[in-house]
């Protein structure tokens, strides 16, 4: 039997990058796999990789920072397949810059999808497993999470907040039989680069995918074994 047979994952941000490859990889573990982006048109290439590989897929159109569109696509999990195993917020966008040149207005996107956004997909998610006692929410962080980055203010303080939220949902729904995962990840070779106007450097970064199997592989330890926490990075980094 596969690591996740008859789980019911939901994944944030699943269009591309990091998302994608968790919801590839939970799918070959056997889990059903909901994907959630604001632009539904990028979703339509992952679920015909999914499908394509004999697994089970649904696309969900919302936008993070609508609290009815988060509510809506936990219902449409429940609605459609009875229950949610898995919550895993991997949606994120990035600004940088010096703080005197910051607008508010940037700030305020930030905070608003990789904080106030996954916020809510917790509070709807943990709706839906305390009463059946279990589940796994996983958010992603950063590195940035962990220390301070140079011009990155904005970007990192909202990722430490996923930092400190992943310590107080631990401590909350932990004791009701919810295991919450917070992951920081090093720089990865992911679309969120794009349009950015930064030169990476590839081979200084990690793929993706190796993220996405630690992330299935910690989702699939024995119930009761928790990881907490769990930085990911390249040695040297």
């Amino acid at each position: 039997m596969s690591a996740l047979s008859g789980k019911t994952v939901l994944v944030t941000g699943g269009g591309s990058g990091l998302g994608r490859d968790v919801a590839l990889q939970a799918a070959a573990a056997g889990a059903r796999v909901a994907l959630m982006d604001v632009r539904k048109d990028r979703l339509e290439g992952v679920r015909a990789a999914v499908n394509a590989a004999g697994g089970t897929c649904k696309v969900i159109g919302a936008d993070l920072t609508a609290e009815a569109d988060c509510a809506r696509a936990v219902d449409e999990v429940v609605a459609g397949w009875g229950q949610l195993d898995v919550l895993v917020n991997s949606a994120g966008i990035f600004y940088g810059g010096p703080i005197v040149s910051t607008p508010m207005a940037e700030y305020d996107r930030i905070h608003n999808v990789n904080v106030r956004g996954l916020y809510c997909m917790c509070r709807e998610a943990a709706k839906v497993m305390l009463p059946r006692k279990r589940g796994d929410i996983v958010n992603i962080s950063s590195i940035a999470g962990k220390r301070g980055i140079l011009h990155e203010s904005a970007y990192s303080s909202g990722k430490w907040a996923v930092v400190g939220l992943g310590e107080c949902l631990a401590l909350e729904l932990g004791p009701e039989g919810i295991r919450v995962t917070t992951i920081c990840p090093g720089g990865m070779q992911t679309p969120f680069w794009d349009g950015l106007g930064r030169s990476i450097d590839p081979t200084k970064m990690l793929r993706s995918a190796d993220v996405a199997q630690s992330i299935v592989q910690i989702l699939s330890l024995p119930e009761g074994v928790v990881v907490k926490e769990a930085l990911v990075y390249l040695p040297g980094r």
